[in-house]
């Protein structure tokens, strides 16, 4: 089980801020990246994430047009892994290949409309992590939709134990322990996590549920 601190902004000093806050706390930040056509809303360029993070890995979420052609710049800035809506892929096959081909972990992600079959079966076993929607890609601090639930489900029964499936949106206590039995093994936390003035105590209730 792992629990993955988000970061959605447009401000580059809240961004800076957050990723210093966690130094040492968690292992692993996750950074939306928008660009204003898949979502409405524009976050922080990736240049923001160039310079030290302390030891974190970095994950990229791209919520962008044609994501392929961000992968460049994602292994520039050393993104540990890179995840991707989609809905906004011309091509699958090309996005996974040419991640895999710069050396970094791949990750699918699927909005919470998206049905599971979007994905072609035969790349689900070849990826590091299939990331579910539990609510409408883009905003922060929207409820938890449990329509998810069956979505774990049906991701769970085609990857098996091969492949992290991570849930994003609306998380807290309960819905945590919820999305872990049909299957979850990744939790990223926006809101219900930076609320806290104590992150590293906020961190270690989460991960020891």
């Amino acid at each position: 089980m792992e629990i993955i601190p988000t970061i959605l902004t447009k401000d580059p000093i809240e961004a800076r801020e957050k990723l210093g806050k966690i130094r040492g706390i968690t292992p692993w930040v996750q950074v939306d990246i928008s660009d204003g056509i898949f979502v409405p809303n524009k976050t922080i360029g990736l240049e923001v994430l160039e310079e030290e993070r302390g030891g974190l890995k970095l994950e990229i979420h791209l919520m962008v047009s044609q994501p392929t052609g961000w992968l460049g710049r994602c292994q520039q800035i050393l993104a540990d892994r890179v995840v991707a809506q989609v809905e906004m892929m011309s091509n699958i096959n090309d996005f996974f290949l040419k991640a895999t081909g710069l050396g970094m972990e791949v990750g699918l992600a699927l909005d919470l409309e998206t049905p599971v079959e979007k994905i072609p079966p035969e790349i689900y076993p070849q990826l590091d992590l299939v990331l579910l929607m539990a609510v409408k890609a883009g905003w922060g601090g929207q409820d938890f939709n449990p329509k998810v639930l069956e979505k774990i489900k049906k991701v769970k029964e085609i990857v098996g134990d091969l492949v992290e499936i991570g849930v994003d949106g609306g998380l807290n206590e309960e819905n945590i322990v919820k999305c872990k039995k049909e299957g979850a093994t990744v939790f990223y936390v926006g809101k219900t996590f930076w609320e806290y003035l104590d992150l590293k105590e906020r961190y270690l209730k989460l991960i020891n549920l």
